[in-house]
This record gives C-alpha cells, structure tokens and sequence, in this order.
C-alpha cells in the first residue's frame, strides 16, 4: 500500500481514476509541498524540467497544468503556450511571485490561461481554484467541441467603446464589409446596445470618460459569458490585469495605438472564440468568471444604466 492510501481500509478504496495535475517548479520544495496538498484528490506529476512537462502532458490525458512563471530555462508563459498546443483541453493555471507585466499579457495572449495566482498564495485558495478547474476540465469532450463557424448570412456584431473617433474610423474601415459595427462613447450607450443587440465581440478602452470600466467587464462577464472582451490599453497596472484575467476573463489586450494587421487578425480570432463559445455550453464553463459582491459596491452607475443591466440579464437567461 502506497502513501497515498495510508490509513484507508482497501475495501474502501474508489476504483475512479483520480484527475491528472501537472506541476512545474524550479524549487523542488515547493514541487513536494503541491504533491502533498493535491495527492488525495489528484494524481500529482511534479518536474523541474520542461521538456519532461511538456513530454508528459503530451502522452496523458492531463486536466490541469499549473506552471510557476520565473524559472532558469523557460519562463511560465512560454511554457503554457505549449501546454495549450500539445493539449488545447486542459486547464492552464499561472503562478508568479512577482508582478510580471509581459507575463501577465502574455498569459493572456498567448496562454489564454484559466487563473493567475500571486505568489505566496494560500493553499485553500489554490485548491479551490485546480477544484474549479478540475471540474470544468472533466466535463470538456474536446471531441465534441471542434471549432464552429456561424454560416448564417446575418453579419455579427461588433462593439467598439472608444472616444477616439481615429480608432472607430480606423475599425468602420477595417470590418464593415465583414460585421455590423455598432460604437459608444460612454457606458450608457454601451449598455443599451448591449441590452437590444447580439453582441459578439466587444473591443474596448479600459477608460471611458475619465473612468475605469474594469468592474463594468467583470458584470458583462457574469452576464453575458459568450461575449468576447479585447481590451486596448496602456499597460501600466499589473494589478487590474490580473483582475481583468480572473474576474473578466478577457480574451486579448491589445496596445495602444493599434496596429491594423494585429486588430485584423485578434477580431477574427474573437469572432471564431465567440461561435465556438455559442455553440459549446462546456466551452463556455473554460471561461466562466465568479460573481464577486465587492465588484457590484464598486460600480456606480445611473438608474438607467441598472436597468439596461436587468435587461442585459433577462435576456441572457431566456
């Protein structure tokens, strides 16, 4: 009988397979201290090399993957991009004991990962987020999830919150042939395209009339999960993109000003997410953020504005 099964009677032992969880550390004690956290729940791989990571992932069917970000030889992200190559169906979770603004975006772009924790972080807290990530993972069939293209003749929608008429010029130019762009300047606005249209894709400033609308992207998430947000800004605050992964689950941040072949390539992209995620209730579980109470106390917004809200949610629960 191994460590694991430790004081429990072999009649009681569960035949189920336990969930696969790769973790990848250059401190060895941390590597030790994930295997004793997750070995009762999950069948724990831990390495220092990430050749041997990626080799392992790619040979098992692996849940979730959990990578520190500052190591000798490959950076975290780096090695999450891989890990959503060789295995696009597993879970992909980023730790980092330092705010990293070229791996926060990059986990963002490139990793499109499920959670950023900060380093240290508290054992419950990650065991509640690889829980979360281990049930989304074992209810995904990536069979049954290949990409789908909306072959309908209706063109999709575009909404672009910006107060910079050059960016709405240069977006109109760029996509109009393609999707209906619907434009706001101000939350309002946004809100009651949001409420009276299908909106698949969203591109937005992350400042709108001199204020922060991240708490407005965490409400649209909740809501609205299968909207795909590109957010465009200046990237200065590490904290409020960890946020803008964990509580917005934004799917790019693109900079400012925008070069036209990136936009081309990152709302064609979106669009695809968006059809994939209409299509796929499971797929959309991949993206879910958590309601967070504080977040609707941050939000101060006209009684117009809480109505389009109620809309927004009426129809998106029909």
């Amino acid at each position: 009988m191994n460590e694991i099964e430790d004081n429990i009677q072999p009649s009681v032992l569960s035949t189920e397979p336990k969930p696969k969880i790769a973790f990848i550390d250059d401190e060895k004690r941390i590597l030790r201290s994930m295997k004793l956290l997750f070995r009762k729940s999950h069948d724990v791989f831990i390495t220092t090399d990430p050749n041997e990571y990626i080799d392992y992932i790619k040979n098992n069917h692996v849940h979730v993957a959990v990578s520190d970000q500052r190591m000798p030889e490959r950076v975290g992200v780096d090695i999450l991009r891989e890990v959503k190559e060789v295995s696009p169906s597993t879970m992909r979770i980023l730790l980092t004991g330092y705010a990293d603004l070229n791996a926060i975006i990059g986990s963002i772009n490139d990793g499109e990962i499920y959670r950023y924790l900060t380093k240290p972080c508290k054992s419950e807290e990650l065991q509640s987020v690889v829980g979360r990530a281990t049930e989304i993972a074992l209810t995904y069939n990536p069979d049954e999830n290949a990409d789908q293209i909306d072959s309908s003749d209706n063109k999709q929608t575009l909404l672009v919150i910006d107060e910079n008429d050059e960016l709405i010029e240069q977006i109109r130019k760029q996509f109009s042939n393609s999707y209906k762009v619907l434009h706001a300047t101000s939350l309002e606005t946004a809100y009651d395209y949001l409420a009276n249209y299908d909106i698949g894709v969203c591109i937005t400033d992350i400042n709108v009339a001199g204020e922060n609308i991240a708490p407005i992207i965490f409400t649209l998430k909740q809501d609205a999960p299968h909207l795909v947000v590109l957010v465009q800004t200046q990237f200065q605050d590490a904290s409020l993109l960890i946020d803008l992964i964990n509580k917005g689950q934004v799917y790019r941040c693109l900079p400012k000003p925008m070069r036209a072949s990136l936009l081309e390539i990152s709302v064609n992209r979106a669009f695809r997410h968006h059809s994939n995620l209409k299509a796929s209730p499971e797929l959309v579980k991949r993206h879910e953020v958590e309601h967070d109470p504080e977040n609707d106390i941050r939000i101060d917004l006209s009684n117009r504005v809480r109505s389009f809200i109620g809309k927004l949610r009426k129809r998106f629960s029909l």
